[in-house]
């Protein structure tokens, strides 16, 4: 005899999991609470230029050590400066935490010894097994893509020269304001002067920031932050973007994947709320009915 199989289409989650789909619906930044900071150092935060550093949208922050100096004739627009304690304690875990998350995600391509200047790179993960260093101009090409993002492992040290500069082109249908960019290292981070910078650049000791160096990004350490003359908006990116798009946790808060692309999630939507209707018909079947 012919046996007849019904298909029973999971709910969502179960669907996704099933067949290795984020169930993921909305994207947190894989900041967390890190994010609240442009500037957020463990050490010391010292901006020593007499005049014209402004640190936009977001808090400067410096945890367990207490030293802030240099505000004023620094300006905080949008923020504040928070002290040791237990908000600057939390970001400094949810840092590592996604600083970890970001060193354990399957790189595309190896670097090596490349320099990034007058390189365009596409949306990817990129390795450098040691140091980095940007000479020129970097270009980073989303190819129309929305959610697109861009990580940089580091091993050790990122040094930039003067001048150099981080810029975006194709941006997808939301203008770049859902693109992430992450630059992750080992140890210190070296802006040369009159830099243009973007992304959330997270250092495992300390950042300094040559005089003139500006653009949409954060500068978050676990050590010790030094400023010039400089503006940082943590909301300079294109389209008022804090460059925190692309990537979000999976299920067991440690992993990063991509953000699903909004097709997948509607139509598994469809498909989750009929297999849900379908699984509470089946369990009512074969039930007593008084």
């Amino acid at each position: 005899m012919l046996k007849i199989i019904r298909p029973i289409l999971l709910p969502v989650a179960a669907f996704a999991a099933a067949f290795g789909v984020p169930a993921t619906v909305s994207a947190q930044s894989i900041l967390l609470s890190a994010g609240d900071f442009t500037l957020l150092g463990g050490t010391t935060i010292t901006s020593s230029g007499a005049s014209g550093t402004v640190i936009s949208n977001g808090n400067v922050g410096v945890g367990p050590g207490t030293a802030v100096s240099g505000f004023p004739p620094a300006l905080i627009v949008n923020g504040g400066i928070i002290e040791t304690g237990s908000v600057t304690n939390q970001a400094h875990l949810d840092l590592i935490k996604a600083a970890t998350g970001l060193a354990l995600m399957a790189f595309d391509t190896n670097l090596g010894n490349v320099n990034l200047g007058g390189q365009t790179l596409l949306p990817g993960i990129y390795k450098f097994d040691s140091a980095a260093a940007l000479t020129g101009a970097l270009v980073l090409d989303a190819n129309g893509q929305d959610d697109a993002f861009w990580v940089f492992q580091i091993g050790t040290s990122l040094t930039t020269s003067v001048g150099a500069s981080v810029t975006v082109i194709n941006t997808g249908s939301n203008g770049g304001s859902d693109l992430g960019i992450f630059w992750n290292t080992g140890t210190e981070i070296t802006f040369g002067a009159d830099n243009v910078i973007a992304g959330n650049y997270i250092s495992g000791t300390s950042i300094t920031a040559g005089d003139g160096t500006a653009g949409g990004a954060r500068l978050l350490a676990l050590a010790a932050v030094t400023l010039g003359n400089n503006q940082i908006d943590a909301l300079g990116g294109l389209g008022g973007g804090d460059w925190t798009g692309g990537l979000t946790y999976a299920a067991d808060g440690i992993t990063m994947v991509p953000v699903p692309e909004p097709a997948a999630v509607l139509w598994l939507a469809p498909l989750g709320a009929l297999g849900f209707t379908l699984w509470r018909r089946r369990q009512g079947h074969g039930k007593a009915v008084a």
